[in-house]
């Protein structure tokens, strides 16, 4: 892999200006969080951790890279450095959030159990996916994306982990077309391009608009399921 392709992928996960996407994401996460106690795995940079934390929830953050887990710590938002697979609690959780990340571990159904095990009885977990696996390319090896996922391989695997599925949702088909292109082109994602201050700002207003009309289509998964 390109070491500054993968290196210039940690940055932009880890900015602290967050592009559309992710502003769109944090609203649509809160929109399903319940409960006092919230676990966010895999907090980057922590904004989703903070945000929930001034919204008067409990929150306990991890991350398998010390740069998110400084940067959080920075915000106030209380993050170990850990690994999911290996990170080890006696607490048990009202809401378990894996916003991006179960792509990037190889036994994502592992993970999804022990998430089941950390929760209070009727706890929840809340997650976000990207989807169609056709569409797997540079982008995501970049990444470090294991997979991409099908509405049919998720919502299996969750049950499968003894999860119920209450709300499942296409999101983001704002940007398929460029994704198509790249997927095609086997250039790199123009990131850059989409979060020009002015374009970002439109964009994040036309996806929040698109959301009200479109729930079937897009380039991530979002779901929340019951133990």
């Amino acid at each position: 892999m390109d070491k500054n392709l993968s290196g210039r992928a940690k940055d932009l996960r880890r900015i602290e200006d967050p592009d559309f996407w992710s502003k769109v994401k944090i609203k649509l996460i809160l929109c399903l969080v319940e409960g006092a106690t919230v676990l966010d795995v895999g907090c980057g940079s922590g904004l989703l951790s903070k945000t929930l934390m001034d919204k008067g929830y409990r929150v306990v953050a991890v991350d398998n890279d010390c740069r998110a887990v400084e940067t959080s710590k920075k915000k106030g938002v209380p993050a170990s450095l850990s690994d999911i697979k290996s990170w080890k609690t006696e607490e048990k959780f009202d809401c378990v959030i894996l916003a991006d990340v179960l792509e990037h571990i190889e036994d994502d159904q592992s993970v999804m159990r022990k998430v089941h095990g950390m929760l209070k009885p009727a706890g929840c977990v809340v997650a976000n996916v990207p989807s169609y696996h056709f569409l797997f390319g540079k982008h995501d090896e970049v990444l470090g994306h294991k997979r991409r996922y099908s509405d049919m391989e998720l919502k299996a695997k969750l049950e499968a982990s003894g999860f119920k599925i209450e709300f499942f949702s296409h999101w983001n088909l704002l940007v398929l077309p460029v994704t198509v292109l790249t997927k095609i082109s086997g250039k790199d994602y123009p990131l850059k391009a989409l979060n020009i201050s002015g374009l970002s700002v439109s964009l994040e207003k036309l996806l929040l608009l698109e959301l009200k009309v479109n729930k079937s289509f897009g380039l991530s998964i979002l779901c929340k399921a019951r133990k």
